[in-house]
This record gives structure tokens, C-alpha cells and sequence, in this order.
């Protein structure tokens, strides 16, 4: 565009061009994505395609959180397959910083379930370190007949003798990601059952994979809940919740439509006294966006190879939001 041209333009415009110049010169693009700093990592949670982590460091993210599940399975990956995996991460640029290993019963009343779920778990944490990561997440599962107290001994005592010395092996940590999803998928999901947990486990490389989202629709306040919890908490997932009153003085909290998952900064969390508790105790690691956000997608996006634009647009926003409250890399 000629000098000319540009002087002719109104003022809008004009202002519109200096801000897209601006945004651009200062893209995240230009500074490596595995730079490591004291600070949290901004982070992404999605299935594994090479697809996915080119998009991830496009967007600026400083990592990926990666969900094990259909061809990316600790069961069903051979040598070659995990060398390529890693290569594909180094060469975009992003990390895969830790896995997400979910849909087990660790509790479970059935011996042969509960047998099966333990060795899976450890075969995550082993495909774990593997690929470099230093944390494993995942449900505490549930027995609904069993009192909380009984279920609190039975978790506390497989993750003490069985998953703790694996842990200490290779140099892991695990925690529970705290989705209220039901009695038998996961009852650890409020602080009472927390501070009973963490008292039978005390080793440090256990805690939580904490989500205030979750905390949001039960009415806990995920602000309290952090500090409490603060030294135990080992990774974190950022979602945000949406509680749409004029719904819930119709149908009460046992109904339902009153309250839906959002993009962090777009629901209720107060993510500046989040992100300062954090900052307080100086956790450095992943700060993950888990995009559930109907508002900002195309069901189904995860489980397809590239992310459709909709759902990109939402990761992009949750970024945007976020990093102004990490510190992340800092200007020498």
C-alpha cells in the first residue's frame, strides 16, 4: 500500500491496520515454544495429531496436555510409533507436558476391573515418562454402596503401595482432576474428601490436577478451595462456568440448562486471585485449557485430525485471555 493511500483512509481504518501491524509484530510465533521459565506454562488438553500441536504452537501455547485414549494408548504404541510422536512434538515446537488417563475405576468393587485399571495406570505413567512428561491425571472412580470414608482408605492404599513407587521410579507425579461426574466415576471431588486423602497420602508426588470449574457449579469457591489446597496442587485445568440465573430460579440446581462450561474469562472464576494463588507458591507447571465450550465449537471437533475453526477461534480467545495474568516470557 502506497503512502498515498494509507494517508486517505479514515480514522478507523487506519487504526485498524496500526492494531493488526502491532498484534503481528508482537506474535508468539517469534519466541520458541518450549522456552522454560519459573512461571506457570500456558498449555492446551487435546487428543494427539500432529495437526493439533502445529496448531498449538501457532496459537502460542507452550505445551499440550494429551488425553490417552483410541490409537494413543500405552497398550497399543510400539517403539517407533512413540519415537515418531516425540519427534513430531520437537519439531513443532511443543511439549507434551503431561497425560491425561481417565475412565478408570481405581476403587472398584469388581477384582478383575479394579486389577485391570491399576496395570493400566501404571502402563500410562510408564508411557508417561516416556515422552518426557512429569505428570499423570486422572478420576479416582467410585463405588457408590461403599461409605466415602471406605473409598478414601481403598484409593489412599493403591496409590501409597502401587502408584507412588512407580511415581518415585521415574521421577512422576499424579494427581486427581476433580470432574463431578458421578459416584462411580469420581468421588474425590470436594475438599472434605481432599484433606482426608491427603492425610493418608502425605508424599508430595500426589495431589491434585485442580479445575475450579468444577467448583463453580457446586457452589465451592474454587478461590478458597486453591489456597487450601495450594501445596498439593500439581497441575491445573483451565475451564470456566457459566451459572445463567434467570434458568436456575426456574428449575433449581437439581434441574437442569442453568449452568454451562465456558472459555476461561468468559464465566464466573475470578482468574487473577486464581492464577495469584498460584503464583504465590510458585507453581510452574501447566496451566491447560480445556475447551468445553459449546459457544466456541463444532461437536465433533476433538476426536477429528485438525480442529475446526470455531473451536480453534476458542483456544485462541482462552490464550489471549489468560496470558495477560502469566507471566510467561518476559522481555530481557
Amino acid at each position: 500500500m502506497k503512502r498515498r493511500d494509507l494517508l486517505k483512509m479514515g480514522g478507523p481504518t487506519l487504526a485498524g491496520l496500526m492494531s493488526f501491524a502491532r498484534q503481528n509484530a508482537a506474535s508468539p510465533k517469534e519466541a520458541p515454544a518450549t522456552a522454560l521459565t519459573q512461571f506457570p506454562k500456558l498449555v492446551m488438553i487435546c487428543r494427539y495429531s500432529p495437526q493439533k500441536l502445529a496448531f498449538a504452537e501457532s496459537a502460542g501455547y507452550e505445551g499440550v496436555v494429551i488425553s490417552v485414549g483410541g490409537p494413543f494408548d500405552p497398550s497399543k504404541l510400539n517403539d517407533s510409533q512413540i519415537e515418531k510422536i516425540l519427534e513430531t512434538a520437537r519439531q513443532a515446537r511443543v511439549p507434551i507436558l503431561s497425560l491425561e488417563c481417565f475412565g478408570l475405576n481405581h476403587v472398584a468393587r469388581d477384582l478383575d476391573e479394579r486389577r485391570n485399571a491399576r496395570a493400566r495406570f501404571v502402563r500410562c505413567l510408564e508411557l508417561a515418562h516416556r515422552l518426557g512428561c512429569k505428570f499423570v491425571g486422572t478420576f479416582s472412580g467410585g463405588v457408590p454402596e461403599m461409605a466415602v470414608d471406605d473409598q478414601v482408605k481403598e484409593l489412599a492404599a493403591v496409590i501409597n503401595e502401587e502408584y507412588l513407587p512407580v511415581c518415585e521410579r521415574l521421577n512422576l507425579t499424579m494427581g486427581l482432576e476433580n470432574w463431578p461426574g458421578g459416584p462411580t466415576v469420581n468421588f474425590a471431588t470436594v475438599p472434605a474428601v481432599w484433606a482426608k486423602l491427603m492425610t493418608l497420602v502425605p508424599n508430595r508426588r500426589f495431589g491434585l490436577e485442580f479445575d475450579p470449574s468444577h467448583l463453580v457449579r457446586q457452589f465451592i469457591d474454587p478461590i478458597q478451595a486453591a489456597w487450601d489446597f495450594r501445596d498439593r496442587i500439581l497441575a491445573v485445568h483451565a475451564k470456566d462456568t457459566e451459572i445463567i440465573q434467570p434458568v436456575l430460579a426456574k428449575v433449581g440446581i437439581h434441574g437442569t440448562g442453568w449452568w454451562r462450561y465456558r472459555i476461561p474469562g468468559q464465566g464466573l472464576v475470578d482468574w487473577p486471585k486464581f492464577i495469584n494463588v498460584l503464583l504465590e507458591v510458585k507453581f510452574s507447571g501447566g496451566i491447560a485449557v480445556e475447551h468445553e465450550d459449546p459457544f466456541w465449537d463444532e461437536p465433533p471437533s476433538d476426536d477429528e485430525a485438525e480442529f475446526p475453526q470455531a473451536r480453534k477461534t476458542g483456544f485462541i480467545l482462552a490464550a489471549r485471555f489468560l496470558r495477560q495474568y502469566i507471566p510467561g516470557r518476559l522481555a530481557q
